[in-house]
């Protein structure tokens, strides 16, 4: 069977910005095997539409980067649903994804030409288990007092992501990690990748960030939705821009500056009660 492969691009904030994702349709008849080779061959994170194992669901995705299968990703799934919907086979909102960690509501609504797409994640998870700051500063090639007074911490929405805070932006826009050491901090706490970033503008809950994944293909990533999530759950966690409210507090990441590739990411975290309950990604895809 040929496949029909729908290229799009999530999360720019400019042209030459944002984050490739192939979607292949119809992929129920692909193995594995198949769909990890035509990742490789794309270069890029990619999404596969397959029809659902569990009755109420609409839709299953799988995600694969160049070198692995995930088990979530939030542009991936961005990019399939909006490809779904241009063609209209998806008409309603929500739409019910199954994952590998099991079923996401995303909703969906017409903006003019464009969608505006929101992925729910799961209530985050806070390790406690984490490396030192010289340790993370040994793998970011930075001293240790260039991290900010505030925690690193491994937070997790749906994939755990190392949060680093820096103390500018140009800290982090001219890090240069080591790579293999970085990699082997993440296979020693259980983490999917590091997540540096600064304040840009505090008054608008505006950040900076780059995301450096463990063994993916390629060594950065220029719009990553799942740590932007756990980034929110962090910043509010931790109280970093105040006054936090009960309901829905909007946060907005960019991201992919450094590689020239502008990109923006808007998470959400819903508190109740003094407590995170809900989290989720807003963003855009547009089909190239």
């Amino acid at each position: 069977m040929n496949h029909q492969v729908v290229h799009t691009i999530v999360f720019a904030l400019e042209k030459g910005g944002g984050n490739p994702c192939p979607v292949v349709l119809q992929a129920d008849d692909l193995t594995a095997e198949t769909m990890q080779q035509m990742t490789k061959d794309f270069g890029h994170e990619s999404a596969f539409v397959l029809t659902p194992d569990h009755s109420d669901c609409d839709i299953k995705l799988r995600y694969f980067v160049p070198a692995h299968e995930m088990e979530m990703c939030i542009h991936a799934t961005i990019g399939g649903v909006t490809v779904l919907v241009n063609r209209n086979i998806m008409t309603t909102s929500p739409i019910k994804v199954e994952t590998a960690l099991g079923p996401v509501n995303v909703e969906w609504k017409r903006n003019g030409s464009a969608l505006d797409i929101s992925v729910e994640q799961f209530p985050p998870q806070f390790i406690d288990d984490i490396p030192s700051k010289e340790t993370v500063g040994k793998a970011l090639n930075i001293t240790s007092e260039e991290i900010d007074e505030w925690p690193v911490q491994s937070v997790s929405t749906s994939r755990s992501k190392l949060v680093v805070p820096l103390k500018s932006a140009d800290v982090l826009h001219r890090l240069e990690p080591d790579f293999e050491y970085l990699w082997q901090v993440c296979d020693e706490f259980n983490t999917t990748g590091f997540y540096p970033f600064a304040v840009e503008e505090q008054s608008s809950r505006i950040v900076q960030a780059r995301q450096f994944p463990k063994r993916a293909g390629y060594p950065e990533d220029p719009a990553t939705g799942t740590a932007a999530s756990a980034l929110s759950a962090y910043l509010t966690k931790h109280e970093y821009f105040s006054p936090l409210q009960e309901g829905w507090n909007s946060f907005t990441v960019m991201q992919g500056m450094a590689m020239g590739k502008a990109s923006i990411i808007q998470p959400e975290t819903f508190i109740h009660e003094n407590r995170i309950t809900g989290t989720r990604v807003k963003g855009n895809a547009v089909e190239v």
